[in-house]
This record gives C-alpha cells, structure tokens and sequence, in this order.
C-alpha cells in the first residue's frame, strides 16, 4: 500500500509540475505574418518610372477618331482639319489608359446643343483661369457655380479642344469611354506630346512649376511655350510667365512634383 500511495504521490507531482510548466508557456503563438508597410504619403513626389505602362496601341485613324467625336458630341462639333495635327493621343490624365485630344469646331447651327445647361462634358477656359483678371471683374462677385450647369458659352467662331479620357486597355475607343473635357481658348501653335516619363528631364531646374499627373500637350499660345495638363480633376495651362502655384490633391495619382 505504500508502494501505491508513493507512486500516486509521484504522479501528481509530475502532472503539476507539468501544469506549471505549460501554464507559463502559455498556448502556441500562431505563425507572424509579415508587416505590410504603410502606402505611400500622396505628398511624397514620385518618378514617373514607378508608374505602371500604358497600353501600347496602334495609331489612330482619322474614321476612328471621328467616331469618338461623334459618340460624345452627337454632330454638334466637327473635326477643325485644317489644324496639322487635328489630334493627338497620350494618357493626359495618368489613369493609365489612352486618351484623345483633338481639336474641334461648333458644327453650323448646332449652337444650342453645345451650349446646353446640363452637357456630358467639362467646359473649362484654362487660359482665363491663369491670365490676371482686372481688379473690377475680380470684385464684381463670386465665381458662378459649375455645379449649377455649364457656364461657358460657346460661339460658333470657337475652336475647341476635346480631351476624351479612355477607358481600360483599349482607351479612347472604348464605347464606353465618355468622360470629355471641352477646352476653350487654348488651341495655339506647334503642338506636341510629353510623355509624362520625360517631365523631369524637360523641365528641370523650370520654377514655379505644377503638379503633373499625365503626359503633357505642349504648344506656344499667347506668344509664350507652356502646355495643357491634368491638374487633379480639371485641365490647366502652364507657362512660366503667367503660372502661380497652387495644391491640388487628387487621389489614386502619383504626382511627378515641382522640378529640383
């Protein structure tokens, strides 16, 4: 009996000793997970060499650009051919997928259907934005509410810029892509595509200088060298003679900042 009593004894000394020990160890940790590191500060500038690629596609046909135009103006505008070029192609707006540029005209007795309040396009006049107004027109107001309706009115003497933004991999010629910004006023000469990769070395040591989300249109307008480019929702211009600084954040865009 004391034999049993002895080993009983031992038994739960051990099965103790073994509660102690697993109870500091406490349960199995389960396995780490590496740490994802934090997404880039929007703030941060980037190359334009860490920005993924366009789709490279083939060069645009006249009867295809003008079924783009006609999908979005419905025959109120017509291409301006005697414009050499009438159209460019580049991804203007960083979303990595091609865009059309091209220039137009109001069509003859189309007036009221470019000039509807509630149109399926952005109408902006970049150039009057940037230009310094006289101090009476400044004081006369606010600025009217593009939220209200379209503001610009067109007239039939107007040549016109259309920017297209594409959608997916085959851009432009999507039917689905619709989204348009109709510019006024900033048609000028020897106009050229920067692909956004070359901005850097374009532009550098060039202040003030802009934020820039796409390739640029580059052109002389108002006797100055500047060009046309996406300033995070809107299209601007740009010449260093008129251009004053200014933020605007626009999310999923990797800005390529003011040149060093």
């Amino acid at each position: 009996m004391f034999s049993t009593r002895a080993n009983f004894a031992s038994s739960f000394v051990l099965l103790v000793s073994a509660g102690v020990l697993f109870g500091c160890a406490g349960p199995p940790e389960p396995p780490k997970v590496a740490e994802q590191p934090p997404p880039p500060a929007q703030s941060e500038a980037s190359t334009p060499s860490q920005q993924p690629n366009v789709v490279q596609l083939t060069p645009p046909k006249a009867e295809e650009v003008q079924a783009a135009v006609t999908r979005i103006f419905k025959g109120a505008v017509v291409i301006d051919e005697g414009r050499k070029p009438s159209f460019l192609v580049g991804d203007f707006n960083g979303d990595v997928s091609q865009d059309l540029a091209v220039i137009i005209k109001p069509a003859e007795g189309k007036l009221s259907e470019l000039n509807q309040e509630f149109p399926n396009w952005i109408a902006r006049e970049p150039l009057g934005e940037v230009l310094p107004k006289p101090r009476l027109l400044a004081a006369s107001g606010p600025s009217p509410d593009a939220a209200a309706g379209q503001t610009i009115r067109f007239e039939q003497g107007d040549v016109l810029f259309a920017i297209i933004h594409g959608s997916g991999p085959v851009g432009w010629r999507d039917p689905d892509a619709t989204q348009t910004h109709l510019l006024r006023e900033v048609v000028g000469d020897n106009l050229r595509v920067l692909p956004r990769a070359d901005v850097l070395k374009a532009y550098k040591g060039t202040r003030p200088f802009p934020t820039v989300y796409g390739d640029l249109i580059q052109e002389t307008l108002i006797g100055q060298s500047g060009f046309i480019h996406f300033k995070g929702g809107v299209y601007g211009w740009y010449d260093r003679k008129n251009y004053k600084p200014e933020i605007v954040p626009m999310a999923g865009h990797a800005p390529v900042r003011a040149m060093r």
